[in-house]
């Protein structure tokens, strides 16, 4: 009978032993200050791009702005907008302008980013352009910026962010921007 106890008893351990070996670490946050985003994405930039072959559009000096309550960045630029093929004959002056957009944030787990989501923009305007290309640039603009920087990528998470205890590693789980910059929520998950 004694040693039915302590036969009930050993099993009884080790399967409290068994149990905290299973139990995952805790989610932990990474936070990305303002000034850290804003470095991130000027580094981008200057950003060259191509509208349809015929104008040239330079697109730098990114200003950021954090929305918490939206859960959302706000970003303004500066754009200097220049004619291309048949344009480009009929003017070699460079227009500027500005765009200023918004966008959520995802994480692309094949590479490791946080990339923008749901861009939306709000203003894309050429100063001093005559009207005959003005509305065209203004009207196209918005949509192929928006197809243009969808899923751009502005953050890696590092390998090390993603580190846990024996058996475990994170994923981000959540993102919120927050008054003082961005916070990732890293949720544990065991490995494969």
């Amino acid at each position: 009978m004694r040693s039915l106890s302590l036969n009930s008893l050993l099993l009884a351990a080790t399967a409290l032993l068994a149990s905290c070996a299973i139990v995952p670490p805790a989610p932990r946050t990474v936070s990305v200050s303002e000034a850290r985003l804003a470095q991130m994405i000027g580094s981008q930039f200057p950003f060259n791009s191509e509208m349809l072959e015929v104008l040239d559009v330079n697109v730098s000096a990114p200003r950021i702005t954090l929305d918490p309550v939206n859960n959302r960045i706000n970003t303004s630029f500066d754009l200097g907008v220049s004619g291309q093929g048949l344009i480009g004959l009929l003017t070699t002056k460079t227009y500027q302008g500005a765009m200023d957009l918004s966008y959520g944030l995802r994480f692309e787990p094949s590479d490791y980013t946080v990339r923008m989501t749901d861009v939306r923009v709000s203003r894309f305007s050429v100063e001093g352009a005559p009207e005959v290309l003005k509305r065209p640039i203004e009207k196209l603009g918005a949509p192929l910026a928006k197809k243009l920087l969808k899923d751009y990528a502005l953050y890696k998470l590092q390998p090390e962010d993603l580190q846990a205890t024996e058996g475990w590693m994170y994923k981000p789980a959540s993102f919120r921007i927050e008054p003082t910059g961005l916070s990732i929520t890293l949720d544990p998950v065991a490995r494969q």
